[in-house]
């Protein structure tokens, strides 16, 4: 009886873990991805690598554009004129 008591606690504080890990993860994902905005002089599409386009939703009430530089990551103002220009489809 004390075996299964112990593998019952186990078993259930891995369970417990597991569900809190999986609610955290839910709650970081569940916002915007971009805290500014770039809205300055247009780039030139050559030094971008991969425009990626997140639309508004649950997770985050904007329009969301990211493109990835050979430095880094940056956040597009979906309502510049260029920005339209570069993610038409």
């Amino acid at each position: 009886m004390m075996k299964f008591t112990a593998a019952a606690f186990v078993f259930l504080t891995c369970m417990t873990l597991l569900f809190t890990t999986e609610v955290i993860s839910a709650r970081l994902q569940l916002r915007c991805q971009c805290v500014k905005m770039y809205s300055g002089k247009p780039i030139n599409p050559k030094l971008i690598q991969t425009v990626q386009k997140i639309p508004a939703g649950a997770q985050c009430k904007n329009m969301e554009i990211i493109a990835t530089l050979k430095n880094g990551q940056m956040c597009l103002n979906p309502e510049n004129e260029w920005v339209k220009e570069i993610t038409k489809e």
